[in-house]
């Protein structure tokens, strides 16, 4: 279907709605004069009019009960009107039980079909009913024109801001000029602690590099006074010994001892490989475990036990609460009392045949787990077999592998001792213990202070960072970044003008943003006055003159040009700011009058034109 632009009511059937009990016919023209006493249905036709195209009435009001006439509870409205190619349409909306029913052009369509026709609800219903947006609506109304106010591309706000301005932005991308500059303020904030911290480094180097000259005279006069000690203490070490002959003699002492080991070990390596093989023989076989092949089956026919078993339990549960008005579970027809019989049959058949299913799984399971713990216990028995014999040879060899080696021990142990003693003597030399610990101490600590002084002097000769030049591009880089936040502050502000500039009305003004010029920053607001004074401060006339302001606004914003509907029109005395650019329908109450609907100039169709 396509979308209804713009339309004028030619004529309504109105019957069950509020004050019309039975089928009323109206015709309207542009503009329609609506006249009546008070309750003689004038706004109901404004009530009607809404109902047809959004489901609510005029002011947008849930509770759809109250629009029922009180004797005639079957509401049916249909809408006849003519569109911008003038073509005649009906739209007809029947609530009848609480069931809605919508035709457009006789075709059977849903609301979510209107919306598409006529726009959003809350649309139509601020351009048919002048006083709707704002007081219906309130702050939310800001969103509406939010979502209609057009896009203005950067180029557009560009062309319209001074050289220099456009120099600075023409290769930045402002998609949303509060997100950008949030971003340029954080870069700014990062700059400014980047300053402060090279500031602190470059503090901190100057300070470091007067600790290395001090560390530096001490670690040296630490070496100097270690090596002056250690010199000392070797000198003393090996006064008056020939450690050549000592040399020598620990050397033949040495091959002695290994000659004796040689011929002790080509008797031992053997048996201790075997005593070793079998060891590893005997934990591998400890190691050993079970391993079924009846697993995967075990397992198989264990899941095909419980699922008969959950079938079965189902099925029977089903089958007991089974009775007639049920879905048959198989066809998904409705049982009933004649066919319960068959249905409870075929039930009970599936039932039997689960259990039957189940019985034989049951006894595959149980033969199955006994097969596997024969095999089972068939393991464990040659397992235990194994390792008592393996223990007791094992053991038996220990014991000839001590027998045969002890005599050989307490040669090499003699041996041993006085290696160990020469070796002693070559060491500490003339030394006492204390005097010995005492060398290997100042040997050690010297080689850490030459370790601490080689590193002190690396670090000394790295080269600083130039602190001063890195400070100084950071603050030439905060420089910049705020002379471009400055130039986006200028785009911000031209932005919201021409964005403003659209919401432009005789005597009614809207704000939705307001720019602080100090940070750029848009903050959201909604103000509405008239005349420069506030809606609430406006009279009855005052606010119905402002909302036909709006609707001309929003029917210029959305591209919808639909009937206004202007109640309460005795209160108007004229229309001076205004000019309706649609069809205008016109209440005006008379005192005791009965309701007239009066076309002041008919409606011509395209047909009618052409002619």
């Amino acid at each position: 279907m396509k979308k209804i632009e713009q339309f004028q009511i030619t004529s309504m059937s109105i019957s069950g709605f509020k004050s019309y009990e039975k089928p009323t016919e109206l015709t309207f023209g542009n503009p329609t004069v609506i006249t009546g006493g008070n309750g003689r249905g004038k706004t109901s036709i404004a009530d009607a009019i809404a109902f047809a195209v959004t489901g609510l009435p005029l002011f947008g009001e849930r509770g759809l009960d109250r629009l029922h006439n009180e004797k005639n509870p079957d509401v049916a409205i249909q809408m006849r009107f003519v569109d911008e190619n003038g073509i005649t349409h009906e739209l007809t909306r029947i609530r009848r039980n609480n069931d809605m029913s919508i035709y457009y052009d006789g075709h059977t369509i849903r609301q979510l079909d209107l919306a598409d026709l006529f726009g959003e609800r809350e649309v139509f219903l601020s351009i048919l009913n002048p006083l709707y947006f704002i007081e219906e609506l309130g702050t939310s109304g800001k969103n509406l024109l939010e979502r209609y106010l057009p896009f203005i591309p950067q180029e557009t706000i560009l062309a319209q801001l001074p050289g220099e301005v456009q120099a600075s932005l023409k290769d930045e991308v402002i998609l949303s000029p509060d997100a950008y500059l949030k971003g340029r303020r954080a870069e700014i904030r990062e700059l400014e602690e980047r300053i402060t911290y090279l500031g602190g480094q470059k503090d901190l180097a100057a300070t470091q590099k007067k600790q290395y000259e001090t560390m530096r005279v001490e670690f040296s006069e630490g070496i100097t006074s270690l090596q002056n000690e250690i010199a000392a203490l070797a000198e003393k070490q090996f006064a008056g010994l020939d450690t050549a002959k000592m040399q020598e003699q620990l050397v033949e002492l040495s091959q002695r001892y290994d000659e004796m080991a040689r011929d002790e070990r080509g008797d031992t390596v053997q048996r201790q490989k075997e005593l070793h093989a079998l060891r590893e023989k005997i934990v591998r076989r400890q190691a050993e475990q079970y391993q079924s092949k009846f697993t995967e089956p075990l397992a198989e026919i264990t899941a095909k036990v419980n699922d008969l078993s959950a079938r079965y339990k189902r099925e029977t549960v089903a089958y007991k609460a089974f009775h007639a008005g049920m879905d048959c579970p198989t066809c998904h027809r409705r049982v009933t009392e004649e066919t319960l019989p068959e249905v409870q049959a075929a039930l009970k058949k599936t039932i039997s045949e689960l259990y039957a299913a189940g019985t034989e799984q049951k006894g595959q399971l149980t033969e199955l787990q006994e097969l596997d713990k024969k095999a089972r216990d068939t393991f464990d028995a040659f397992k235990e077999a194994d390792l008592r014999k393996w223990s007791e040879d094992a053991a038996e060899l220990e014991r000839r592998c001590a027998e045969q080696s002890e005599t050989g021990l307490q040669a090499a142990e003699a041996l041993r001792s006085e290696i160990q003693n020469l070796t002693a003597e070559l060491e500490y030399g003339n030394l006492t213990q204390a005097e010995y610990d005492r060398l290997r101490e100042c040997r050690e600590q010297c080689r850490e202070l030459e370790s601490k002084l080689s590193a002190l002097n690396e670090m000394a000769s790295a080269q600083t960072p130039d602190f001063d030049r890195e400070i100084r591009e950071a603050q030439e880089a905060i420089g910049k970044i705020k002379r471009t936040m400055t130039n986006v502050i200028s785009y911000v502000s031209k932005r919201a003008e021409l964005t403003f500039s659209q919401l432009k009305m005789n005597r009614v003004e809207i704000s939705l943003y307001d720019v602080v010029k100090s940070t750029g920053e848009v903050k959201d607001t909604f103000k509405f006055t008239y005349s420069g004074r506030r809606y609430d401060r406006l009279s009855l006339s005052e606010k119905i003159r402002a909302g036909m302001e709006l609707s001309e606004l929003i029917k210029r914003l959305t591209g919808r040009n639909y009937p206004v509907f202007v109640d309460n029109m005795e209160s108007v005395d004229d229309l001076a700011n205004v000019r309706p650019t649609g069809q205008i329908i016109m209440a005006k109450c008379v005192s005791n009058a009965p309701l007239q609907v009066r076309p002041i100039k008919p409606i011509v169709f395209a047909e009618q034109r052409a002619a």
